[in-house]
């Protein structure tokens, strides 16, 4: 479901950086002289997917790294287990 613009309600393309202000191109146009000042709803949607992706990656590594030393401390335990 995408944003919708808060003077129309049709589907919206623009939105104003840190509001939750979003609007259709047509309302951008008659409140806006500039529509560069806005950010494109999409161009949002794709930064919040890569911050996403980035912290999902970090936590992977994280656990990977995690479960890489639980193994090395459970392999030294079996070894010791062994040369008694």
């Amino acid at each position: 479901m995408g944003k919708r613009c808060i003077v129309c309600s049709e589907e919206a393309e623009y939105k104003i950086k840190d509001t939750s202000d979003y609007y259709c191109k047509d309302c951008a146009l008659e409140n806006f002289s500039d529509l560069a000042m806005l950010l494109k709803v999409e161009e949002e949607v794709n930064r919040l997917k890569e911050a996403i992706k980035e912290r999902l990656e970090a936590e992977l590594a994280a656990q990977e790294n995690e479960l890489s030393e639980d193994q090395e401390i459970s392999d030294d335990s079996k070894k010791e287990t062994q040369d008694e």
